[in-house]
Formats: structure tokens, sequence, C-alpha cells
């Protein structure tokens, strides 16, 4: 059982956020994913390399440490939790065949060289190593860099054409709940203008929406959800 006492709060938005925030119940719903998973692929060895590549908060690390002995973030620009900063496009610090595992968890939409990124997955890892990537399907622009998005179908081409056997395709937040998101964003950005306000506005809404977006993914039948969702975690093997 997992801990999330005295996690940083940039870490604790990520895997538990409050129940009224505008995106606890995809962030729930993604963490709890990533969870089962890991037990899942995980738990047969103890793995004792895993790279974070576009680490950001670290935000499964200490998921992540019952599964792993050593874990190394890398990522670009300024952030004081990676253990390497890179250049956008550049190879990584590592030999060929270092890591048991990479992780890559809402980073590939952001990758303009998406080729590059993807052949160094493959080229750090051992072979059988195992791939760990989530990514959007559909989604609003957000941050500076955002560049593309993947359907199920082109998702799981572009990662087998990288060398990859896929395991596991993972779909969050089906088309049906993910247009209460949408929505709910957009209020959420409304509400930013007017300040305390608007978040008192909020928060009745964003809580009602919540319990929503429950209720429309429970009958979304998961066939529906393989095919469109709003993020896809993929677990993939190099072969």
């Amino acid at each position: 059982m997992t801990n999330y006492k005295n996690l940083d709060k940039e870490v604790l938005q990520v895997l538990k956020p409050p129940f009224w925030d505008p995106y606890h119940y995809l962030n729930v719903t993604l963490r709890n994913a990533y969870e089962v998973l890991f037990e899942k692929v995980l738990k047969e060895k103890k793995y004792d390399k895993l790279l974070d590549y576009g680490c950001g908060a670290k935000p499964y690390e200490t998921i992540l440490n019952n599964y792993i002995k050593e874990q190394v973030g890398v990522d670009i620009g300024i952030n004081n939790k990676a253990d390497f900063l890179i250049q956008p496009g550049e190879k990584l610090p590592f030999s060929n065949n270092y890591f048991d595992v990479v992780l890559s968890s809402q980073v590939l939409e952001h990758v303009e060289e998406v080729n590059q990124y993807l052949s160094e997955c493959n080229r750090v890892l051992k072979k059988n190593g195992l791939l760990f990537l989530s990514t959007h399907g559909t989604w609003q622009y957000h941050t500076q860099i955002d560049v593309q998005r993947w359907t199920s179908y082109g998702l799981k081409r572009l990662i087998e054409s990288f060398g990859f056997e896929i395991n596991d395709f993972v779909p969050i937040l089906g088309q049906f709940a993910l247009t209460s998101q949408l929505r709910l964003t957009f209020y959420n950005s409304v509400a930013q203008y007017f300040g305390a306000i608007g978040k008192v506005i909020l928060l009745p809404v964003s809580i009602i929406y919540q319990l929503k977006m429950r209720i429309e993914d429970l009958i979304t039948p998961r066939r529906v959800k393989q095919r469109d969702s709003a993020i896809y975690i993929v677990v993939a093997k190099k072969i």
C-alpha cells in the first residue's frame, strides 16, 4: 500500500488531488491504472534500473519504489528533481541496454522529435525491457509546447514501429466522460479570470462533474474506450 503522506504539493496534484479539483477524476483514474499495471507487470521480480524520461516532478517515484531499486529522472529545461538535464532532441547520457524499465508519462505529446525520443527509449532498454508510456488521444491544447495527439490505432502502430511488442493498452477517460472533462476545463479557465469569487462558484460545479464523469465512464463500453479516450497507457516489451 502506497503512503501518500509527506509528498509535495506538485506530486499530490497528480496522485491525489482533492475531490473538488477539476482534474480529480482524471488524475486518480490514471494513478489507479498505473498502480494496477505496476503490480501486475513488475511484482514478479525486483528490477534494477528505471529511467523516468521526461520526469517532471517524478510523481510515480513513491509507487515505483515498491518494485525498482534505482530510479533515474531525465528532463529538459529547469527541473531540480531531475538527475540529468538534456536539450530537446539530445541523446540520453547512457549506454545501450542500460535500463530494465523506461517510464514516459504524459510526455510524448510534448515531444517534437518523436522518432528520436522513441529510438532512445529502445536503445537504452535491455532486451525484453519494459516501456510504460502514456499520452493523449483527445485533449485540449496545454502548456507552451503541445505538439500532437494519437488515435488508439496510430499510437499502437507507432510504438510497434520502434521495436516494441505491446503487452497492454489501457484507456483512461472514455469519450462520454471526456466531453464533461473538456467542459469543466473550460469552466475552470473562465473561473480563473474572476479570482476567489470564480473559485467559489466553480467548486460545486466541479464536484458535480466529478460524479458525472464517474457515471459516464461506468456506462461507456470498454470497446468504445479502447477506441477513443483522453489518455492511453501502453505497456510494451523491447523485442
